[in-house]
């Protein structure tokens, strides 16, 4: 993965492009510039087509994610899945090498709020990447979820950008709680006047995908992981170029923001209902094996 050659091919990152419905104008046939503005147009029509969501977790008699590239082609691509964080950011990471991008991964750590053991940052369960543009270094994170940058972040200090809404977003560069070393932390606020919120931070070391893989059996299979009890899904909302709002899954619940406040669509009561919801709101069609996986795991609606 951290090789300057991309293992996907020319056919497949153009069923990629076409998945995510790049505008004619961006395809590979037109060779358009490696800048910002491709680079802003790929991230947000990514996470506008492509879902987070750790499904796999959940409906499934086996849990087995995995980090190929070849697989995460077929989930993403073919069978219009979405994944989580390493499965969008992988895959994406792909696309960017094949289409010439200087870029690379990195893991971050993610803020836990609330009481209980996760409370605080956590150990490496994220991953993004690293951009690198005229000398200007980029984050660029198509796998984290509701609070996700939907545009390229320059690693500049507490420089502030517009999200989604009244949504703004920065970068500080701080130590963290018992660390003697300083890391990028992405944090957003909601409104002018409402406090920063930490999301998660990260060094600019590479990482390899043996990395990955040891990150990946943690999210996959540890109980102190959030994914592995609730179900989540995220899709963005895009429109023309512009990303607007989201829908999200938070496990029974289906909400949606269109700019700037969560309102309640509908509460799934039955698997069936739930079922339903993932199809008709996210496009994701699950087969009859994998609704059945979700029998007697306790994120299953009773």
């Amino acid at each position: 993965m951290t090789s300057i050659c991309s293992a996907l091919t020319g056919e497949q990152v153009d069923a990629y492009l076409e998945r995510i419905q790049l505008p004619k104008a961006y395809r590979r046939d037109k060779c358009p510039a490696l800048d910002v503005s491709f680079l802003s147009r790929l991230q947000g029509y990514h996470v506008s087509a492509i879902p987070y969501e750790n499904l796999a977790l959940h409906y499934a008699k086996d849990t087995n994610i995995s980090l190929d590239v070849a697989e995460l082609h077929k989930k993403l691509v073919q069978r219009h899945r979405g994944g989580y964080c390493m499965e969008n950011n992988i895959l994406f990471h792909h696309v960017l090498l094949f289409l010439g991008f200087n870029v690379y991964l990195a893991g971050a750590r993610l803020f836990r709020a609330g009481t209980g053991r996760s409370a605080g940052w956590s150990g490496w369960e994220h991953s993004v990447n690293i951009v690198t543009l005229k000398q200007q270094r980029y984050l660029v994170d198509v796998g984290y979820g509701g609070n996700g940058p939907r545009s390229p972040l320059p690693l500049v200090e507490g420089s502030i950008y517009e999200n989604i809404g009244t949504q703004t977003m920065r970068l500080v560069y701080e130590t963290l709680p018992g660390s003697r070393q300083r890391q990028w932390i992405y944090q957003v606020r909601n409104a002018e006047d409402q406090p920063w919120i930490q999301n998660y931070a990260f060094t600019e070391i590479e990482f390899f995908q043996r990395d990955f893989d040891v990150i990946n059996f943690f999210t996959s299979c540890h109980s102190d992981c959030f994914l592995t009890s609730h179900l989540l899904v995220v899709k963005y909302l895009r429109e023309g170029d512009k990303v607007y709002g989201k829908i999200v899954l938070d496990d029974d619940k289906v909400k949606k923001n269109e700019g700037g406040q969560n309102v309640l669509v509908q509460i799934c009561m039955t698997e069936r209902e739930r079922v339903e919801a993932l199809r008709d709101q996210f496009g994701i069609e699950l087969t009859d094996e994998e609704q059945k996986g979700i029998q007697g795991r306790m994120s299953a609606l009773r």
